[in-house]
């Protein structure tokens, strides 16, 4: 009986979880995607890295296959800037995925954020904010003022926040 009771449970939650998916910008789920990475990496672990970045990947490329300004969150005038840089997101982001330990997988994200920033700049609203460690010379997202430096696990607070 618990197990007819549990059913319907899981089922209206998956139901739930996938519209809240659904409502959200291209951008934001990338970014969702991105901070998960980014705390892992902050652990010292690649655990499930590679998930992330080829669901990354697969936004990316879906964006670009079915563009859509709204769902970039991005005013039309920026279409042609950013339809040229979501296959380099999308191929940055399988190399995420395809970065075999800690040091290969942190240089394939700091390359990743590069034109995730430029995208940023166009993003309207709701956006987290960019770090910079001078340390590293990377620079990362992150939700929030406090930074967790996802490069330096050992300097976790080294950085500043340089874009809003």
């Amino acid at each position: 009986m618990k197990h007819v009771i549990v059913m319907p449970m899981i089922l209206g939650i998956a139901m739930v979880s996938g519209t809240a998916v659904a409502d959200e910008s291209a951008f934001e789920v990338i970014v969702e995607h991105y901070e998960a990475i980014r705390q892992v990496l902050i652990e010292d672990s690649t655990d499930g890295v590679a998930g992330h970045a080829t669901d990354i990947a697969d936004t990316a490329a879906a964006l670009a296959r079915d563009f859509d300004p709204a769902a970039a969150q991005i005013d039309a005038e920026d279409a042609d800037s950013l339809l040229g840089w979501l296959p380099e997101i999308e191929a940055r982001a399988r190399s995420v995925a395809n970065a075999d330990g800690l040091e290969p997988t942190r240089e394939a994200l700091a390359e990743l954020t590069k034109p995730l920033v430029r995208w940023h700049e166009l993003v309207k609203g709701g956006r987290p904010v960019v770090a910079y460690c001078p340390m590293v010379k990377k620079a990362w997202f992150q939700p929030d003022e406090a930074i967790g430096n996802p490069y330096a696990p050992y300097m976790l607070r080294c950085g500043e926040v340089v874009q809003r």
